[in-house]
């Protein structure tokens, strides 16, 4: 094959996408809004917003009645009724705490659902990487077997002919063409199962299409609004709030109430008005109460840790991709001066192996030249799907709002 022919590969496998892994009737992000992880994160974000009306109630008032009949020894007789109503009071701090819990459980939801959407978007993409990979490396394989089989069909000839050839050369032959083979197969099993993977994580049908490869770009990662710290920060939040809920729950329980009552006697009938308070003694809640602020303010510093670790996380992601990308470069740059000189010296040796086969050295050098062209471009092939398998995890980082739109999916 010549120059430009090989260069045509390199440049369709760097741009080209597998066929296997095109869809124009989807985009990737839309894919993985239908995945059956996604519909239940989202009827967990239906929860907890739902659950902010809910919380921060009063207590609802008690209505106690009561009759009762009294027979004196000397034959006095009366009948008393009582009617008690009675309002139990919230501990103070008690409603705004169990709010601010409310409130950041459904941000957590929020953010957990925008978390697991960068999570299966950036699986799947990578998986469509590596499919994307595996396929470039089989058009070079087959390619490369192309390239031997005049050599072998040569040998081959003049075996038959009984002139020139050695059988060494044709078996060195068809070995490094078997060899390239099941390297083939090797790469087509890679392919299918990693979109086997990604069909697996989306929820779809084995025959079902994929939406084709796409990932952020760096200038898209802004580190403050990532959904794993906006999770951590919705995790600090409800520990905050537990906090106030355990201080709250230290305060003793309170109700006020009010008394009717009514005593029938011969002499006539009296009536009493009045005014109740009750109040547990909080003997044993304050000590319960401190330690689970203790738990509480554990879960904070957690919360906490965790979104300094993922600030971590985030900057190695953004250097990896850089650091894949300046690799790529060098590799296409060296491969393309070492790709020049080999195709030069491989089609001198075949031209050398055509015209006679009595230097038996002549097959091995080309098979072998042949092998150290293949390795320079599979070496251009593994830096390219480096770079988007780095790409392709930017989208865990990816701004939480960028996937508010997938939550507009209808749910069943």
């Amino acid at each position: 094959m010549h120059r430009r022919a090989i260069q045509f590969l390199v440049l369709s496998g760097v741009l080209a996408m597998p066929a296997l892994a095109q869809s124009a009737a989807s985009t990737l992000l839309d894919a993985v809004a239908q995945a059956p992880a996604l519909t239940a994160a989202r009827h967990r974000i239906t929860a907890a917003d739902a659950r902010i009306d809910s919380s921060g109630r009063l207590a609802d008032p008690e209505v106690e009645g009561m009759t009762s009949r009294m027979n004196g020894p000397l034959g006095d007789r009366s009948t008393m009724f009582e009617l008690n109503v009675r309002q139990p009071l919230p501990k103070r701090g008690e409603r705004a705490a169990d709010r601010d819990r409310a409130r950041a459980g459904a941000a957590m939801a929020h953010a957990d659902y925008a978390l697991m959407v960068g999570e299966m978007a950036a699986d799947t993409a990578m998986a469509l990487a590596e499919a994307e990979g595996a396929q470039q490396r089989i058009r070079l394989l087959e390619t490369q077997i192309g390239r031997l089989d005049p050599l072998l069909r040569s040998i081959e000839i003049r075996l038959a002919a009984g002139t020139t050839g050695r059988i060494a050369d044709r078996l060195t032959i068809q070995t490094r063409i078997a060899s390239m083979q099941l390297m083939v197969e090797e790469e087509r099993r890679m392919a299918e199962d990693a979109l086997a993977e990604a069909r697996g994580r989306l929820g779809l049908k084995p025959d079902a299409p994929l939406p084709g490869f796409s990932a952020p770009a760096v200038a898209d990662i802004k580190a403050d609004e990532a959904a794993s710290l906006q999770l951590a920060a919705a995790r600090s939040d409800e520990a905050a709030a537990m906090i106030k809920m355990a201080r709250a729950s230290a305060k003793p329980m309170t109700a006020v109430g009010v008394r009717l009552e009514r005593e029938k006697t011969l002499m006539g009938a009296e009536d009493t008005v009045g005014l109740a308070f009750m109040s547990e003694i909080p003997w044993r809640s304050r000590r319960y109460a401190r330690a689970e602020v203790r738990a509480a303010e554990a879960d904070r510093a957690a919360a906490q840790t965790d979104g300094i670790a993922a600030r971590y996380r985030i900057a190695a992601a953004l250097t990896r991709v850089d650091r894949a990308e300046r690799l790529a470069v060098t590799a296409r740059r060296l491969s393309a001066e070492t790709r020049a000189r080999l195709d030069a010296e491989f089609e001198a040796m075949v031209r050398a192996a055509g015209a006679s086969a009595s230097d038996e050295s002549t097959v091995f050098q080309t098979v072998e030249l042949l092998e150290k062209a293949t390795d320079t471009e599979l070496q251009v092939i593994r830096a390219d799907t480096a770079v988007r398998t780095a790409r392709a995890e930017l989208w865990r980082y990816l701004p939480a709002t960028q996937f508010a739109s997938t939550t507009q999916h209808e749910l069943p």
